[in-house]
């Protein structure tokens, strides 16, 4: 009966009825695993300690004081057994007065994240609790920290995705400023900050742009918004901390806590509106910090690593858009005889950012060219397409690279924020004189003929022809050139696309028109000389291995591994594909940590490495691995021999690093299958066919 409870708890914990029932639900089946008359979970919140959460209606919401035993196993992260309450020295008078007897009191925290401690009370009589309901405590406090640290990850997520979706609002509703116009500029950059101290609800932000002389704090008081603003330094900048980060080039995110570490005070006007916790960060160029961003909040907040990403994004943006902003200001001043070589130049140097779309802009300027050619446009026409081509894609600009650069599918906020990238070009280049008749072109290149497209979701007659064009010359682009994701596709094959597989989405009346002109541009690219490239070659490998390694393990990825195997295949060679699997690493994350889990996956990977006959090694899922060897004639064999090399390792690497922790033998533990090659196999086929003697093997145990 109690492990069926206890099993109930754990998967109410897993599944979510924790989250959507309370935490009375989940205390009153505690309180009845263990037998006794009241469960509580206390909560860290804001340097407050509150019993906030009962199992019992009429002792919920209680504060506790700082000297309790909750406030002892929380702030100790230890575990405490009080046999006798009344006589122990932590024990609060008003919880003696409730007749409380005995408490079973455990800490709920994951890494650096404390939340609570969990506790079990007997108000009857005095109870000895064993070593073993001890231990049974510790486990549910481990998975109930387990849980709600990866949901306060997720609600993170959630806010670092908003506070970027509504950042990019903000920039596609806004006009940038004429850089030059003092007004206008200042008006700009503290309507942005004013937006990001409502996004993040900081009680503070400042920036600071010394080359460039922007000055400015904002804080909240009494409800209302102080701004401080100069184009000129003074003393009370200098005292700023962002301006010692400046003045010291201090490349690193830098905490409020960490201050005395860097060699920074805390400034007059962070103590005269009690900033208790911040965070610092620079932008750099050339090595050199030229931009520092600070948020300031009254309260301990936890700024964990995304959190921190999210906040660098935002500065870095900030820096983009105003140096977007003088740029195009120039632009639009002394743009005249150099406008075409001076934008390659400019779009080669902004498609650095990412290896595998270099020349893109060149290359769908040149076709869209092309095209409007073989529509009968004059030179002029054809050359203001061309410029609308060299612009399609410059908002990508103000695409954070985490995002622009991921290697895998995006999320649906990850995409929500992309897709803006058409509206966010619009906006650099329609104040721009010689750039005004373009504009929609640029805003309009990816609507589709049949509504499919963004950001107005356009029928065809409603688009723009010179969008049209540019969505041809785009797409065409896209599909000949190899990705990271995929590898281009031919000529013909191209072609065929664009007329048969988007006959709905490309406007086919020009497509047909412009076949013969797309292959005769193609073929002249082919042949032309390289593009010019702003990535020293080093860069380019950096990135090319981001994009084909799994980042944990450093092994190849599953199409890289596929794509490995099949050019094997083609050479006739016998070989035996195996597929390495850690057994219930979900329990392991949930039972005794995601740190835990990851440690497993890292020393498996380890040992595989270490084995020379293993050939294109890769990491496939989160638990599991394939790789090739050659030579193997008894596969079932070496199956078992690999499996107890590989769980020795690791058992020996954990043992080190885990030492408090034991049984490692009984945790660890794999499965392997395989498949031998014979001809006709790809390399697909046999990837399957080990997954279905795993899921055989599964249900043989069944």
């Amino acid at each position: 009966m109690k492990e069926k409870l206890f099993l109930e708890i754990i998967e109410d914990l897993h599944s979510g009825e924790f989250e959507k029932n309370g935490w009375q639900y989940i205390l009153n089946k505690i309180k009845k695993l263990f037998n006794i008359n009241a469960a509580f979970f206390a909560s860290y919140e804001d340097e407050s300690l509150l019993i906030c959460h009962s199992s019992e209606e009429d002792l919920d919401g209680n504060k506790v004081e700082s000297d309790t035993v909750a406030a002892k196993t929380i702030l100790e992260k230890s575990t405490f057994v009080v046999r006798n309450y009344a006589t122990c020295q932590f024990a609060s008078q008003k919880w003696i007065e409730k007749g409380m007897k005995s408490l079973l009191s455990v800490p709920v925290y994951f890494k650096d994240k404390v939340f609570g401690a969990l506790q079990v009370a007997s108000f009857s009589d005095i109870k000895k609790f064993t070593p073993n309901q001890v231990s049974l405590l510790e486990t549910i406090a481990r998975v109930i920290s387990f849980v709600l640290y990866h949901k306060s990850k997720i609600d993170t997520s959630d806010k670092i995705l908003s506070l970027m979706i509504k950042e990019f609002e903000f920039f596609y509703s806004q006009n940038l400023p004429d850089f030059f116009n003092r007004e206008k500029l200042k008006s700009w950059v503290v309507a942005y900050l004013k937006n990001i101290l409502h996004i993040t609800d900081a009680k503070a932000v400042g920036f600071i742009f010394p080359n460039e002389n922007i000055y400015v704090a904002i804080h909240k008081e009494n409800n209302e918004l102080r701004v401080r603003f100069s184009f000129e330094i003074t003393d009370e900048i200098k005292d700023y901390i962002l301006y010692q980060i400046y003045e010291k080039s201090i490349g690193d995110i830098v905490s409020f806590d960490e201050l005395n570490k860097y060699g920074l005070k805390p400034s007059s006007v962070s103590k005269q509106i009690n900033i208790k916790s911040g965070l610092f960060v620079p932008v750099k160029f050339n090595d050199r910090v030229i931009v520092a961003v600070g948020f300031g909040f009254d309260r301990k907040i936890n700024i964990d690593r995304d959190y921190k990403l999210a906040l660098q994004n935002s500065a870095a943006h900030l820096t983009f858009m105003l140096i977007a902003s003088k740029n195009v200001s120039i632009l639009n001043n002394e743009l005249v005889d150099t406008q075409t070589s001076f934008l390659e130049s400019f779009i080669l140097m902004m498609e650095a950012r990412d290896t595998y779309t270099k020349g893109h802009s060149q290359r769908v300027a040149f076709y869209a060219k092309s095209i409007a050619k073989a529509l009968g446009y004059n030179q002029i026409e054809q050359e203001k397409i061309y410029t609308a081509g060299l612009l399609h894609d410059i908002g990508k600009i103000g695409i954070p690279d985490n995002i622009l650069l991921k290697p895998g599918k995006l999320t649906p906020n990850e995409y929500k924020i992309i897709k803006n990238h058409a509206e966010f070009s619009y906006q650099i280049i329609k104040n721009i004189k010689q750039f005004k008749d373009i504009s929609d072109c640029v805003r309009y290149h990816h609507e589709r003929c049949n509504g499919s497209g963004y950001p107005k979701g356009l029928t065809c007659q409603e688009i723009p022809e010179c969008a049209r064009i540019l969505a041809i010359a785009d797409v065409f682009d896209a599909i000949t050139t190899n990705r990271p994701y995929r590898r281009s596709l031919a000529l013909e094959r191209a072609l065929e696309v664009i007329q048969k597989h988007m006959s709905d989405e490309l406007d086919q009346k020009i497509v047909e028109k412009s076949i013969d002109s797309l292959r005769e541009a193609y073929e002249y690219l082919k042949s032309a000389s390289k593009e010019k490239s702003f990535v020293p070659e080093e860069i380019d490998k950096i990135r090319e291995q981001i994009f084909t390694t799994d980042y944990m393990t450093g092994l190849l990825r599953r199409k890289q591994f596929v794509r490995a195997v099949s050019d094997y295949i083609k050479e006739s060679r016998r070989f035996v594909m195996f597929y390495f699997d850690i057994k219930n690493l979900s329990y392991i994350n949930y039972g005794y940590s995601m740190e835990i889990g990851d440690k497993i996956i890292i020393h498996t990977a380890e040992a595989l490495k270490k084995r020379e006959e293993i050939r294109f090694l890769a990491r496939t899922e989160p638990d599991a691995f394939y790789f090739v060897v050659v030579g193997v004639s008894e596969p079932a064999l070496y199956s078992a021999e690999l499996k107890k090399y590989v769980k020795d390792y690791v058992i020996d690497k954990l043992s080190k690093e885990e030492f408090f922790m034991k049984g490692w033998s009984r945790i660890i533990s794999y499965y392997v299958s395989f498949s031998e090659f014979v001809p006709g196999k790809s390399a697909e086929d046999m990837m399957y066919e080990c997954k279905q003697r795993k899921k055989e093997f599964e249900e043989l145990l069944m």
